[in-house]
């Protein structure tokens, strides 16, 4: 489903040179829920961001479903990842300018499909959220910002997830929460990999990969 290839992400010249992923390679299989871990600055961020195609590698390829993902031009990818790949966010959950309801439907538009409210509506009900609908980021919890994230993300039905530290500003029980309806995404099929530095949520996995990935 995702396999990465020899990956290096390297930024500026000479002696400002820095290199925030080394010659990464591992794959994720069709089904699967694989967890990432790594300490803060380890480039676990970016390798999201790679596979997700929001950021090219420098060296490297990155196949989905058998794709080269960077073979396609940039419109081609902005379709593929809208139609395909859900993304949860540790920040920004929420595009501050759109309420919850709003926020939802754009995921729509953006994969080119009809909007629907109704449909976006049943997205936030299964997340808890039937009575904030209309709500903005800033009259929201951390936790329910997040909800509002994973209804986004899973409203096109993707077949991949990628979730970047999705609890890891929350509390205990919210962060249980959380990590319960991506559970739930992945038994109803989705393939998800999740990139975090609590070593604790590893229950959740089917698989765990473990490494510092700056170099």
């Amino acid at each position: 489903m995702i396999k990465v290839h020899k990956v290096s992400k390297v930024y500026g010249k000479g002696l400002n040179r820095i290199v925030a992923i080394g010659e990464l390679s591992f794959e994720v299989e069709k089904g699967e829920f694989v967890m990432l871990f790594g300490p803060s600055g380890s480039g676990k961020t970016t390798i999201l961001n790679i596979i997700a195609g929001l950021t090219r590698p420098t060296y490297g390829t990155v196949y989905i479903a058998g794709e080269d993902i960077f073979q396609m031009s940039d419109s081609e990818l902005t379709k593929f990842r809208a139609r395909n790949i859900g993304l949860v966010f540790q920040f920004q959950s929420m595009l501050p300018h759109l309420n919850a309801l709003d926020n939802v439907r754009l995921a729509l538009r953006l994969a080119g499909k009809k909007d629907d409210p109704e449909l976006a509506e049943k997205a936030l009900r299964r997340m808890g959220l039937g009575d904030r609908l209309t709500a903005y980021a800033d009259e929201l919890s951390m936790g329910q910002q997040r909800r509002v994230g994973i209804a986004r993300a899973l409203i096109n039905k993707p077949s991949i997830l990628l979730c970047d530290e999705p609890t890891g500003d929350l509390d205990s029980e919210t962060e249980k929460s959380i990590m319960e309806m991506i559970k739930k995404a992945h038994l109803a099929g989705t393939t998800i990999l999740m990139v975090t530095h609590n070593c604790s949520l590893g229950t959740y996995a089917t698989r765990i990969l473990q490494k510092n990935l700056a170099v």
